[in-house]
């Protein structure tokens, strides 16, 4: 080993959040030497940064709902494999409506997730309280999926950290990659600030900042955001179905290819300030919103997620994107008033324009990348890039290729 090498192996992992250590396992079950290289800590991006919802009844009928399906299953080989360390819950999910126009269209929505195979149903809003003890007042009813979950994306990143640590996986935290290495068009492992990292195969998994292999002529297909999320203090101990409400739909799919659905029954939250800048001109600092809202173990409540900074890698929320967090919660829950904000930040993510991830070779490297909903994609696709790698067969590889037609056409 030479003075400027930091390790060998045969594969490095550059990302430890979900979907990079849930990749380094796999293959170190697969007898791989596994070095993963983080540019700060476990959990330090998105991956340690939202409420931990395992949505399925959100899903579009397809790859995008059988991926999510494998990923909530895969959870249970991960219970096995370090115990019930992680905090899954398997409450349901509800999705309410605030107007009766809104509830005719999700009428539509719980028989279409029905004829998907999901255990959905329109339920009223003294049913939905059943399920949820937080539901807001100016709900009517809900669509609850019992196929719906949670885990604490924290716990379980730090958790399988730890188990990739005892099962001989290198770690180096706090290390920057600079660029792959390569002989002619062999990738020969990556160069760091901490030194040379020699293996046979490189696999990206950098969520957002992927778009920096741009630079080494690699073209990934997605786009970026800075996703927002704000936490209160404990509210309600109760085992709590996670919730989504209608004012603002970003990412529900199965929801918005409803020939039913009409956008404008579902507005997104709006103020006086948002997209506004200077003088009141037109701004596009605030984008989208996805009306989620989730309890962890101790009872604070997840509000989010806002979309916006696109394309950037700033990862500072903005003021438009909490304003729309602390209005939407005001309106519906006016007594939380005085409650203390303990979080308020940004993730950022990376997307594809068919929401699904990129798990594929590319450019003698391997990518797996665009996780919009990562905490049930993240652990399905650590097994398909490990299969991909190992050439064994793969249910989802070949949906997930880069150069798959829906992302051809949108690059068009």
């Amino acid at each position: 080993m030479s003075a400027d090498t930091l390790a060998t192996g045969d594969i490095v992992v550059i990302g430890a959040g979900i979907v990079g250590l849930c990749t380094a396992w796999e293959l170190r079950k697969r007898g791989f030497d596994v070095v993963v290289v983080e540019q700060r800590f476990p959990t330090y991006g998105a991956s340690g940064r939202n409420p931990g919802s395992l949505w399925l009844q959100t899903r579009r009928t397809g790859d995008e709902l059988s991926l999510a399906k494998a990923g909530k299953e895969k959870y249970q080989d991960y219970l096995s494999e370090l115990g019930d360390v992680f905090d899954y819950r398997n409450q349901g999910g509800l999705f309410f409506f605030e107007s009766e126009a809104q509830g005719r269209v999700l009428e539509d929505y719980a028989a279409d997730r029905r004829a998907a195979g999901l255990d959905a149903t329109l339920i009223s809003r003294e049913e939905a309280q059943k399920h949820c003890s937080i539901l807001p007042d100016g709900a009517l009813g809900a669509v609850f999926c019992a196929d719906d979950a949670q885990i604490d994306g924290v716990q379980f990143v730090n958790a399988l950290a730890s188990a990739c640590v005892r099962a001989g996986i290198r770690t180096f935290e706090n290390t920057s990659v600079l660029s792959t290495l390569r002989n002619g068009e062999t990738v020969t492992g990556v160069r760091t600030v901490r030194g040379e990292i020699h293996a046979s195969g490189v696999v990206w998994a950098t969520g957002a900042w992927s778009t920096n292999l741009r630079a080494e002529g690699i073209d990934v297909p997605i786009g970026t955001a800075r996703v927002g999320q704000m936490l209160t203090q404990p509210v309600d101990t109760h085992l709590n179905a996670i919730m989504h409400g209608p004012r603002g739909v970003y990412g529900c799919g199965a929801l918005t290819d409803l020939p039913t659905y009409d956008a404008a029954v579902f507005p997104r939250p709006s103020s006086s300030s948002a997209g506004k800048g200077p003088g009141g001109t037109s701004g596009s600092s605030f984008v989208d919103y996805d009306d989620s809202i989730a309890q962890n173990r101790g009872g604070s409540i997840f509000i989010g997620n806002s979309f916006d900074g696109r394309g950037s890698l700033n990862p500072h929320i903005s003021i438009n994107a909490t304003n729309a967090m602390v209005s939407t919660t005001l309106d519906r829950y006016s007594t939380l008033a005085e409650y203390g904000v303990t979080g308020l930040w940004a993730g950022l993510g990376s997307e594809t324009s068919d929401n699904l991830p990129i798990v594929d070779r590319a450019d003698g490297a391997y990518i797996n990348v665009g996780h919009a909903w990562g905490i049930a994609s993240g652990p399905i696709c650590g097994q398909v890039m490990a299969e991909v790698i190992a050439g064994e067969a793969s249910v989802f590889a070949g949906a997930l290729k880069m150069n798959r037609p829906a992302l051809r056409v949108a690059g068009e």
